[in-house]
């Protein structure tokens, strides 16, 4: 069944942004009040008067494109504008109505679609306030709704009139957010937009030259195969950025904060690229979240045999702490290995998830024992192990009770785990093993 869609249009800087992030009651769009900090189409699936439907936050219109990208991004608003069952036009209510507003208004009238109007900024209701909403009227969309993305004022009513408006075509029906939330992690400028748009196979994300073309995260609802996924494409992350390129900052932030929110991280590297300390870091942060992650070795349609082997040969060098995680060539020139990168995004999902019997944790025990028996350190304690238990998923989490947790040599650590992962697996999946005292 079709899920609705109701798409937010309108003039840079007029709260298109603050309206979705407020309907969806948290910050899932990039604010500023720098205008056309939005760049692509945000999607976030609401719920209003029992009646469930995306929501899609857009670029701004701006009357002249003078450059390839803002052309790129008027096409995004364009797609949002055909896809959308209804639309919200969001005009700033602390002005009258300006030539741009006008000629936003007549582009909507040719689309024969369901037109909202919703007045922003109105924060104060006031004689000067009210008039400058009612002048609104002259655009011809019909009752302009007064109201506040700030405070919430008046939003109400604007969803409302939305859901009226679906039900004339829609069964009312609250829908969830289902499938496998995989994000695309990396630098600026490694070929995330590329890769989404290779999985869309159409030009949903932005892609430019010029790295930080992606400003905002942005949540793509995407089938293959009979299986559901929420696709997240993110800005780059930086090691460092200027503090006066606030934007760019939280961007950053916000990709940061999206590793949290994901099923399995997609790691991307630009093959034909030196690793760098930024790269580095960026694992790190995916490590420090427990997440399960996948590593995509992106552009290898410019790669020879042997600099992909070379590649291969110096990654644990690099990445030492994410040794198990699955490594996949991939081209979002050419759609290389696409496939590939879902089915092993759903097995370290898998693996995350993985419960062990407790008859399999005792064989292991009894056979790591026998063959790799700690050894005493220079206090001449003996380390004893009393039985290993699994505590939790996601990440998976075994305890191993023994008499002195300190007894235990971080090699010999090191080398039950590489044992722990051969037998069982897990790949993909950050495992957390922990020693405790008997109590």
């Amino acid at each position: 069944m079709k899920i609705p869609l109701v798409a937010i249009i309108g003039l840079p800087n007029s709260g298109k942004s603050t309206f979705f992030n407020k309907v969806l009651e948290r910050r899932t769009a990039l604010t500023h009040d720098i205008a056309g900090t939005t760049r692509d189409r945000a999607y976030g699936l609401a719920t209003w008067g029992g009646m469930g439907f995306y929501l899609v936050d857009t670029a701004g219109i701006i009357p002249r494109t003078d450059s390839e990208l803002e052309k790129n991004i008027q096409k995004q608003t364009e797609i949002a504008q055909e896809e959308a069952d209804v639309i919200i036009i969001m005009v700033d209510g602390k002005t009258p109505p300006a030539s741009s507003d006008r000629d936003v208004a007549k582009r909507l009238h040719k689309t024969k679609k369901p037109v909202i109007l919703a007045v922003n900024k109105i924060d104060v209701h006031n004689a000067k306030t009210s008039a400058n909403g009612e002048s609104y009227r002259k655009l011809g969309l019909g009752t302009p709704y007064l109201m506040s993305s700030v405070n919430g004022s008046g939003m109400g009513d604007v969803l409302d009139q939305v859901v009226t408006e679906l039900k004339r075509t829609f069964k009312a029906e609250a829908y969830e957010h289902k499938g496998l939330r995989v994000a695309f992690l990396g630098k600026p400028n490694v070929g995330k937009s590329s890769l989404v748009n290779a999985l869309l196979k159409e030009d949903r994300m932005l892609v430019d030259a010029k790295a930080g073309t992606t400003r905002s995260s942005v949540e793509i609802p995407f089938q293959r195969d009979g299986k559901d996924y929420v696709l997240i494409d993110t800005a780059g992350i930086k090691k460092k950025w200027k503090q006066e390129v606030d934007i760019e900052a939280a961007a950053m932030m916000q990709s940061l904060r999206i590793i949290s929110q994901v099923d399995v991280g997609l790691f991307v590297l630009d093959a034909t690229e030196r690793i760098t300390v930024q790269d580095q870091v960026i694992s790190q942060n995916i490590i420090e979240e427990n997440k399960p992650v996948v590593v995509l070795l992106n552009k290898v349609d410019m790669l020879d045999a042997d600099a992909r082997e070379k590649l291969m040969n110096i990654l644990p060098d690099h990445f030492p702490q994410i040794w198990w995680a699955p490594v996949v060539f991939t081209s979002g020139k050419r759609g290389t290995n696409l496939d590939k990168v879902l089915e092993l995004a759903q097995q370290s999902h898998d693996s995350a998830n993985r419960m062990l019997e407790n008859t399999q944790l005792d064989a292991f025990l009894d056979g790591i024992l026998k063959d790799h028996m700690p050894g005493k350190i220079e206090d001449q304690r003996a380390p004893k192990i009393y039985n290993i238990k699994q505590l939790a998923v996601r990440p998976p989490y075994f305890k191993i009770t023994v008499n002195f947790p300190n007894a235990f040599a971080q090699a010999w650590k090191k080398l039950l785990e590489k044992q722990f992962r051969l037998k069982f697996g897990f790949e993909g999946s950050p495992v957390i093993i922990t020693y405790a005292k008997k109590e």
